[in-house]
């Protein structure tokens, strides 16, 4: 899971407008995802975070491509497909082998 985030940051300069927090820099846009105590990931546990940039349309443009990274690498029809079967036999069978068998496990 992921989330969308914009910051506004200060600059740390002493004579910049935002030195007083009224007027602070940015959004920043900035894609953060937790990585789950299960993954065999080394930072598990952690969260992450991607710098997309400060331009919308930079920002959307990001995401679509990383929209289409995440179904290519993760068959989305094709899940739902066993998901669907799982609950079928689920059903009908209360054998855990039948499951095993849909999930190639």
């Amino acid at each position: 899971m992921a989330s969308l985030i914009a910051k506004w940051q200060k600059c740390g300069k002493s004579s910049c407008r935002c030195s007083d927090g009224l007027f602070l820099h940015g959004p920043y846009f900035w894609l953060v995802k937790y990585i789950s105590k299960k993954s065999s990931h080394k930072r598990r546990g952690k969260y992450s975070w991607r710098y997309l940039g400060k331009n919308p349309r930079d920002v959307w443009e990001k995401l679509e491509i990383l929209d289409k990274r995440f179904n290519e690498k993760y068959n989305l029809s094709l899940l739902n497909a066993k998901i669907q079967s799982l609950k079928q036999n689920r059903k009908t069978n209360n054998n855990f082998k039948a499951v095993e068998h849909i999930l190639k496990i």
